[in-house]
């Protein structure tokens, strides 16, 4: 991209020292020079705007924005606010739709102030005095709508590249019937969405945020400098908006207008939830938006650092992403060994080399890296039909854009089909319908996606890997060989897969003969393609792994000396209860049965309290683990003991029963033995080794992970299968000491009543599990998540680095669980937490083939840690 106006800026430098500064200059005649555009430019929709952040219009970095006559003229819009709708391309085999939004795109306004009104035009000119609010409105406008543009230019090419013009080798993640189902634009039930977009947001300390919950992009400004507005910078623009587009590429196959004008298709309705890429606090979803965020900006501006102006004025830095840029404070380089690399470069921050914090835009870097690389290697490799460098560039960012939007779509995809393929309204195979490939299944995909089986850098750089494999080795770039894309991979660390096949929840939608889907819009058919899958060598080429260490599982445990962090401090646990809710987790405590007014700080569990635990893993392995996650949350470990007998234990159920009007009995579960624990002599209950495994077995894990059946209201049951809170207690019979359910303890050892458990019917109506009665882990707070576990030592160690400093905890590393005041001290509990990390060489596979998504529901894919502590004062 060439940048007009830089000689005279440079004129201007030269001139300071005799004059009172630039600025001067340009002020004298402001007001003339404005009166004079707005009548040059009346009735164009014209203005001037800054092309480039200050540095790169100063050719070195600066800390103060002058622009000047570096100032270019540009077509900014013929609407008369600063608000536009969207249009995209979609390509049919018929005809193309050129589809606009009915409502504005996005609005530019100046803050968040109530009284905050769009910004008019003067005259049909868009020329404001340069450092106003309005100016920096009509940037913020202009950038926003450069980079929204060229979003929908590159969402277009893909969607016809996938569906019409590729080899259809692998059915397509990306939504076909974009316009009709409305599902290329956030969408709020059924209406298209815009974004309110702030170029003057009061923020301290000085940012730039996205915010998915509301569609918002604030662009700070302080009182600090009031001079310095984030805006200056393009770049920053380009991120944020990186940002929106990762929710949009994720929650394509979840948006719907529910439009049906024909009566023939029936649309999916839109899903209550979104998909997130990340987490409160760190891991590593998170860490791969704010990496492909990053990408966005040198999608746009092609050049190997970002923020040169705003992160220089605030860090003395911009943010390299590339190992070509000067901007890295540590030897790099484009050799294989000199890459960013995964997990050694988690934690790098040039501008504070060995602080060793867990942040996503630190571990980001190491995708951003990756994916420039990419970028790079395909404009070297493939055969384009031009030599014009910017055109290779885009043509280049549209094929990495390609691989995001199909990654993304397949992650996110609530629907749980993946593709269209399956989808009831585009496919005439009926048996479809109930066949998912992703996500589990469309009842428990926001669980699935969002916390039992999130994108880390393994799920997501192996789809990307698959997309690599059937749109570029195999189509677009057969130049850029899979042995390539394995190396490069592996240069970065990310070869942390053994193959790209694909089964889904048990469903492989490679093999098998021709198959068909099409797609209908009123009385238009738009597509009628046969899916030809092409079988390709899955495997990955063991010769290509050199730097992506994998580890086995059994290598990680509990620390021989300390298993836990306790925290039972009254403000540090409502702050954290606070935070979470602010995300908008469910995090609601039992009133009256536990709360924070019971902690009593003394750093042990005790009745009553909400507690704060972040298991103390050790690493006894000679190899980095990375991405470690803890899962606290309901699985499949125990069994009922009468499989006829479902109720739960409710008023409504007893009294059922006692009336004669239900058919079975009230619940009761064993303990599921597990890796040998617990033992035959201590109640566990082993899989049957003698028949195979079936529903309602020890060794049979749930293929729906449903809970409780609600057919009857008034009589919740639980399914055969139905996941368990993951706390079980010592139970001392009269000859042997036994691990069984909560619900058991309570009533045989306590006697206590239904009302006296924690989050009881009373709280939660139908969702109350007496399986919770006496412990349970807070709904929103059930997991934790560790950057990464140094050899031979804890993730604590891991973090106080060789300077010793305190380890900072917050509610991304620990879990939540609250105690019911009426349990005993003296009371021992073993919660049964599942833990696994990103490159885990037997977390993700059995030999070489992915698990299927049920097995999530279970125990194989992880560790399990039986984390055993006594209720004590």
């Amino acid at each position: 991209m060439k940048y007009e106006g830089i000689r005279g800026f440079h004129l201007c430098l030269l001139l300071t020292v005799f004059l009172a500064g630039c600025n001067n200059i340009f002020e004298v005649d402001e007001k003339q020079s404005r009166t004079r555009d707005s009548l040059q430019y009346a009735g164009t929709g014209k203005g001037k705007v800054y092309l480039a952040n200050p540095s790169i219009l100063a050719g070195k970095p600066v800390k103060t924005a002058k622009f000047g006559d570096s100032l270019a003229v540009r077509f900014i819009t013929a609407e008369d606010f600063l608000s536009t709708p969207c249009t995209f391309t979609q390509h049919t085999e018929f005809f193309v739709y050129e589809n606009t939004t009915s409502s504005d795109c996005f609005n530019i306004l100046n803050d968040k102030s109530a009284s905050t009104e769009p910004l008019s035009s003067n005259s049909g000119t868009w020329t404001f005095s340069t450092g106003s609010d309005e100016f920096y409105q009509v940037n913020t406008y202009y950038h926003t709508k450069l980079i929204m543009d060229r979003f929908f230019e590159s969402l277009s090419f893909t969607h016809k590249q996938v569906h019409l013009d590729g080899s259809l080798g692998l059915p397509p993640a990306t939504k076909y019937n974009f316009v009709d189902t409305q599902s290329f634009w956030l969408n709020e039930a059924g209406q298209l969405d815009n974004v309110e977009v702030y170029s003057k947001c009061f923020l301290e300390p000085m940012n730039a945020f996205f915010s998915p919950a509301d569609n918002q992009l604030c662009y700070g400004w302080n009182n600090d400098d009031q001079d310095f507005f984030i805006v200056q910078d393009p770049t920053v623009i380009y991120h944020e908006m990186g940002h929106l587009f990762v929710k949009t590429m994720m929650n394509q196959r979840n948006i719907t207008s529910g439009i049906n004008p024909s009566g023939f298709s029936p649309y999916f309705d839109a899903f209550t939830y979104e998909s997130n890429l990340g987490d409160t606090g760190y891991d590593e979803g998170g860490a791969i938006n704010e990496g492909i965020a990053d990408w966005f900006a040198y999608y746009m501006v092609n050049r190997t650092e970002v923020g040169e102006f705003a992160l220089y004025k605030l860090q003395d830095l911009a943010r390299p992403v590339s190992e070509d840029s000067s901007a890295h404070t540590t030897a790099l380089s484009t050799t294989p060994e000199g890459r960013l690399a995964y997990p050694q470069y988690l934690q790098y921050n040039p501008p504070s080399l060995g602080d060793n914090v867990e942040d996503v835009h630190n571990s980001g870097a190491i995708v951003t890296h990756y994916l420039v690389a990419l970028t790079e290697e395909l404009k070297n490799s493939c055969s384009f039909d031009t030599t014009d460098e910017d055109e290779i560039h885009q043509k280049a960012a549209d094929y990495v854009f390609l691989l995001l939007n199909e990654s993304l779509a397949e992650i996110g995809d609530l629907t749980a089909k993946g593709s269209d393929f399956f989808s009831p309204y585009a496919t005439i195979d009926s048996d479809y319908n109930q066949v998912f490939f992703t996500n589990l299944n469309d009842e428990q995909s926001y669980l699935w996606t969002q916390k039992v089986n999130p994108p880390n850098f393994r799920r997501f750089f192996r789809i990307m890997g698959k997309n690599i494999l059937y749109h570029l080795s195999s189509d677009l770039c057969p130049q850029f060989s899979l042995d390539e894309s394995e190396v490069l991979l592996d240069d970065y660390g990310l070869l942390l897969f053994k193959s790209y096949e694909d089964s889904g929840n048990g469903v492989d939608y490679t093999a098998g003969a021709f198959r068909s889907y099409f797609n209908y819009a009123g009385d238009h058919q738009l597509f009628s393609k046969n899916i030809n899958p092409v079988i390709l060598n899955t495997e990955v080429n063991e010769d290509n792994r050199r730097n992506s260490i994998l580890v086995t599982k059994e290598l990680i445990d509990l620390d021989s000396e300390a298993v836990a962090f306790v925290f039972d401090g009254q403000e540090e646990i409502s702050s954290v209860l606070s935070f979470l809710t602010f995300q908008g987790e469910n995090v609601a405590t039992s009133e009256g049965l536990a709360g924070t007014e019971y902690n009593n700080n003394n750093v042990k569990i005790s009745p009553g309290e909400v507690v704060g635990v972040s298991l103390n893993l050790f690493n006894n392995s000679n190899s980095t683990m990375a991405g470690v996650q803890i899962l606290a949350n309901d699985w499949d470990h125990m069994r009922l003991q009468d499989s006829s007998e479902t109720y739960v234990d409710r008023i409504e159920n007893i009294a059922g029963l006692s009336s004669g009007t239900i058919s079975g009995g009230i619940a009761e579960h064993d303990v599921c033995s597990i890796n040998g624990f617990p033992s035959t002599s201590e109640g566990g209950v082993g899989a049957d080794e003698s028949t195979t495994a079936s529903a309602g077995d020890c060794g049979y894990v749930s293929r729906d992970n449903a809970g409780l059946d609600y057919t009857d209201v008034n009589n919740p049951q639980f399914n055969q299968d139905a996941p368990q809170p993951i706390c079980v207690v010592q139970f001392n019979d009269t000859n042997e000491t036994k691990w069984v359910s909560q619900n058991f303890f309570r009533k045989n050892e306590m006697g206590l009543e239904d009302k006296d458990c924690l989050n009881n019917s009373s709280i939660s109506g139908n969702a109350f599990n007496p399986n919770a009665c006496l412990v349970r882990i807070l709904p929103g707070a059930e997991h934790a998540n560790f950057s990464k576990i140094d050899p031979q030592k804890t993730w604590a160690q891991t973090l106080q680095g060789e300077s010793n400093s305190n380890v900072q905890f917050s509610s991304a590393n620990i879990v939540v669980m609250e105690v019911n005041k009426w349990v005993v001290p003296g009371t021992k509990f073993n919660c049964r937490f599942r833990v696994r990390f990103t490159n885990c060489s037997d977390c993700y596979q059995d030999t070489n083939s992915d698990y299927p998504d049920y097995e999530y529901a279970g125990a194989t894919p992880y560790k399990l840690i039986n984390f055993q502590f006594t209720v004590l004062d």
